[in-house]
This record gives structure tokens, C-alpha cells and sequence, in this order.
């Protein structure tokens, strides 16, 4: 058990992600009401899959009528991310059980991984996996109740679904803008929407998305493998012995 004093830090680091949880829930929660899932539908969801991104996404591609394939698939690729967040997390979880880092692992997404991983290894802060753990499940609770929130203030409010479309593009625009520091990721990003776009006239499903994803990505990571093999190999300047 946390003490009083270990709770109250930990509320303290997670109510940034609360305030941001909060448009973004009800928002994901108008897009569920018009995609014509109940609110029990939506709190379920949330809870079991967590992942904003993620359920925007579903939920966008429940209302064009996509395969359940195509938005199975779309959903896995886009969250494929946390692995990578949980296997960097599971190192500062020693001492705890499997079952304990199965619980915890559960409820990691960007926002928690972020503050988490900060605090890990700040070591004045000298948080633990307790704490990670309360975090992490505060911040689900509250985006399962934005989520829920929004989804009976859609049925009950005339709501411009132009509104909620707005926001989801804003929400992937600002989520691509942390990477506009790299001209690599920029041009994967460009490159996969151009193809997604190329592709929608062809493909239907929302097949254009995945392939666009992994086309980009693909390209995008083997274009990072050649130039960080390049800047290891040192040319031999004339007059010196190569090395043998």
C-alpha cells in the first residue's frame, strides 16, 4: 500500500494527462455515439484497449464501413509502439511478480510512458513500480470517463461531426509535430500520406492506410539503416595505410 503522502505525489504527476484527457475523451466518446456504440460500449472499450490513437481510428474506419480485418490490422500497426514502451519500462520493474508487470504493462500509452520513464530514472524522485502503476491507472480511468462523458453528450447535443473530424486530424497533426525535428520522419509522414491518398482510389477497406503505413515505415527504416552506416564508415584519406 502507498502512503498518503505517495498518492498525493502521484496525483500530482498525472493531472497534466488528466487535463489533456479531457477534450480528447469526450471527443473519441461523440465519434463512438455517432459510430453507434453505447456508453457501455465505449467504457469497455477504453478500459480494454486504451490507446487514444488507436480507438479514433477504429472508430473513423466503424463509420466508413470498414472490414473488421482492415480495422484489426490498422489498430495493431499503429500501436505497435507499446511494446517498444513496455519492454523500455520493464527494467526498472525488478523485484516485482509477472503478474504484477502483466497488470502494469496493460495500461501504458504515450502520456504514461512519458512521465513514468522521466521519473524512473530521476532518482530523486525515487519512484517506484507502485507508484508507475497508480499513474498509469489513474490516467486510464480518466480517459474511460471522458470517453463515456462524451458519448452521452453526443446522444443528448446537435454536434457537428466536422468538429470531432477537426479534431482528429489536429490530434495526429500535433502527434506527428514532435518528430518535424528530423527530415526523415517528416519525409515517412509525407510519403505515407501521398500513398494513402494514391492508393484510396484503388483499394477499399482502408487497405490504403496499412499499406501506406508500412510502406513508409519500411522505407523510412531502411533509409535511416544506410545513412547511420555511412556516418561509421570512415574513408581512407590518400597518403595513410588502410588498416589491417
Amino acid at each position: 500500500m502507498l502512503a498518503k503522502g505517495e498518492i498525493k505525489q502521484v496525483v500530482q504527476a498525472v493531472l497534466p494527462i488528466w487535463i489533456g484527457y479531457l477534450p480528447l475523451g469526450m471527443a473519441c466518446g461523440i465519434l463512438s455515439q455517432k459510430a453507434g456504440l453505447t456508453p457501455v460500449e465505449i467504457l469497455v472499450m477504453s478500459l480494454a484497449v486504451f490507446a487514444g490513437s488507436g480507438q479514433f481510428i477504429a472508430l473513423a474506419m466503424i463509420c466508413s464501413g470498414s472490414a473488421i480485418f482492415s480495422i484489426a490490422l490498422t489498430t495493431f500497426i499503429v500501436n505497435l509502439r507499446h511494446l517498444l514502451y513496455s519492454s523500455t519500462l520493464v527494467p526498472f520493474l525488478r523485484g516485482t511478480s509477472r503478474r504484477f508487470a502483466c497488470v502494469f504493462t496493460q495500461a501504458i500509452v504515450d502520456e504514461t510512458f512519458a512521465v513514468n520513464y522521466s521519473r524512473f530514472v530521476d532518482k530523486a524522485e525515487q519512484w517506484t513500480p507502485r507508484k508507475a502503476c497508480l499513474l498509469n491507472y489513474l490516467a486510464l480511468g480518466s480517459w474511460a470517463f471522458s470517453c463515456t462523458a462524451g458519448n452521452l453528450l453526443g446522444a443528448v447535443l446537435p454536434i457537428d461531426m466536422a468538429l470531432v473530424s477537426y479534431t482528429l486530424t489536429a490530434m495526429f497533426i500535433g502527434l506527428w509535430s514532435f518528430h518535424f525535428s528530423s527530415v526523415l520522419y517528416v519525409g515517412a509522414g509525407l510519403l505515407s500520406g501521398a500513398l494513402s491518398v494514391a492508393l484510396s482510389l484503388s483499394l477499399d477497406y482502408k487497405l490504403n492506410i496499412v499499406i501506406a503505413t508500412i510502406v513508409a515505415a519500411t522505407v523510412g527504416t531502411a533509409v535511416k539503416y544506410m545513412l547511420e552506416n555511412a556516418r561509421t564508415v570512415r574513408p581512407v584519406k590518400h597518403g595513410e595505410e588502410e588498416d589491417t
